[in-house]
């Protein structure tokens, strides 16, 4: 008689399994071989046995049918069957003797066994099912009452496994945030905002683009305004909002047609930081004869700037050459940063150093207590004294903890942080010449982080302000050379040689 051994787990998840399918294999195994079997196949299947549609059960039973394998092996009788459909045709099978044995670890099943026996244990795994499909749920809803979410949390968040709490994926959640600031703008479709996260370097755990179906997750999932639903009812939930209510809302009304967005013909590079300096308006763009042109939109009706057209190629230069008050000497940046990284290093050293100290007092204070409490216990020490003594340790010991706190307060930045800041001056010193050799999308990503906005008169820039990172770059003066800058020189103005701490 030929067997196949048959070895069932409810998911993938390792986790919340009884046992693997391997650990089931092994012991059906070890029974095959004591018991001298013959198998003809060992299958496996992860999946819930609750519901009909298990593909390598009905691969067993159809392999039964033909009168290739005439018994089964397995754990138990649930891994067969937790639903009736399937119990069913477990048991007539067996009755019919097309199934001659089900032999589990625990007992051994025949045609003639009396079938309320096997209706009672399958029925058993039915009602199991039931119990615990009632208990989840019941337990998801409490955990939702209280502001948890009981699943996997949506691109965004991170689950920590730790507190059992969703936190905010500082990776993925800006790429959130730039959705939203596309979507209610109401001039981008979900396959365009699609195309412009992946080109800001948005990408899938596998390496590929966000599709339009998964960016319209973003727009319909409460989860990101800070509430969760779970069938059709809404609860508050703990984790951090990525994104306020009303630009949910605001989403809403987009994806429901009761605003409709409207696709860009044209692409305006500088659109929106540019403004009259005469009228405070500010300046449109058309596209007329395929040249682009900015000029005033003369709002408040009473302002002649309106009829000086700019084209976008001139506006470009300005902007280029606006953008040289930001340029450093590259010589200065690099000595300057290295100078700065050796200072961090010396504070960094310092931080420690007090840190261990304070820690080793600290340690101390815990060593005098335990004499203390020997010397009052044997007697040594009056009760007065003692008490006296052990508030002191305890002042000191509250002295000594602010200390430390202020010390860590204290701390020197990473060496990712200064690089950061170097990288700023970099950006700062190339955005002139880099501005000019851009594609439009490209420009306005350079102006979004560079520039808040530029006024214009008589087709000059006549006043501008830098986003806060450029801006004390921008009023640094840039009439003195790289010597007259630095006090602390040598008397040998050889740049590469001087000592970095000059340069501070």
């Amino acid at each position: 008689m030929k067997y196949i051994i048959y070895c069932r787990k409810s998911t993938d998840s390792e986790d919340r399994q009884v046992m693997s399918l391997e650990s089931q294999e092994s012991e059906m195994l070890q029974i095959a071989k004591k018991n001298n079997l013959d198998v003809l196949e060992i299958l496996h299947e992860s999946k819930s046995a609750k519901s009909l549609g298990r593909p390598v059960f009905s691969k067993m039973m159809d392999t039964i049918q033909k009168g290739k394998a005439q018994g089964i092996i397995c754990w138990k009788l649930d891994r067969l069957a937790r639903n009736f459909i399937d119990g069913g045709l477990i048991i007539d099978s067996l009755q019919k003797g097309i199934i001659k044995e089900i032999r589990t670890y625990e007992s051994v099943h025949f045609p003639n066994e009396t079938v309320f026996l096997l209706a009672m244990q399958f029925g058993m795994a039915n009602q199991y099912s039931r119990d615990l499909s009632t208990n989840v749920k019941r337990g998801n809803r409490a955990k939702l009452e209280k502001g948890e979410w009981p699943n996997h949390v949506p691109l965004g968040y991170l689950n920590d496994t730790v507190t059992k709490t969703a936190k905010i994926d500082k990776k993925f959640a800006p790429y959130v945030v730039r959705a939203y600031q596309l979507y209610l703008t109401g001039g981008y479709t979900l396959p365009q905002i699609s195309q412009i996260l992946y080109d800001e370097g948005l990408r899938t755990k596998t390496g590929g683009m966000c599709r339009s179906n998964q960016i319209h997750r973003f727009f319909i999932n409460r989860f990101y305004c800070g509430m969760m639903e779970r069938d059709g009812k809404v609860y508050n939930g703990n984790h951090k909002a990525i994104v306020s209510i009303s630009q949910f809302n605001q989403a809403q009304e987009i994806l429901h047609n009761r605003q409709h967005p409207h696709p860009k013909k044209y692409f305006y590079s500088a659109q929106g930081f540019l403004k009259c300096d005469n009228c405070g308006c500010a300046l449109t763009v058309d596209t007329r004869k395929g040249y682009q042109y900015y000029y005033c939109t003369n709002g408040k009706g009473n302002c002649e700037e309106h009829k000086a057209y700019m084209r976008s190629e001139y506006v470009d230069e300005v902007l280029s050459e606006m953008f040289k008050v930001l340029a450093f000497d590259k010589e200065m940046i690099e000595i300057s940063y290295l100078a700065y990284k050796e200072l961090n290093t010396q504070k960094a050293d310092y931080v420690d150093t007090s840190k261990d100290n304070l820690l080793n007092e600290l340690k101390g204070l815990s060593e005098k207590e335990s004499l203390l409490v020997d010397s009052y216990t044997s007697q040594v020490l009056r009760k007065d004294l003692y008490e006296q003594k052990m508030l002191d340790i305890e002042n000191r010991r509250t002295e000594l903890n602010k200390q430390l706190k202020e010390t860590e307060l204290k701390g020197a930045l990473s060496e990712s942080a200064l690089e950061q800041i170097k990288n700023v001056f970099l950006d700062g010193n190339t955005a002139s010449e880099k501005y000019l050799t851009l594609t439009d999308y490209e420009k306005r990503k350079m102006l979004e982080k560079l520039l808040s906005n530029a006024t214009f008169k008589s087709k000059n820039i006549v006043n501008y302000q830098f986003k806060k990172l450029f801006s004390p770059m921008a009023n640094t003066p840039k009439n003195c050379d790289l010597p007259t800058l630095l006090g602390d020189l040598e008397s040998d103005q050889n740049f590469s040689l001087q000592r970095r701490m000059s340069y501070r």
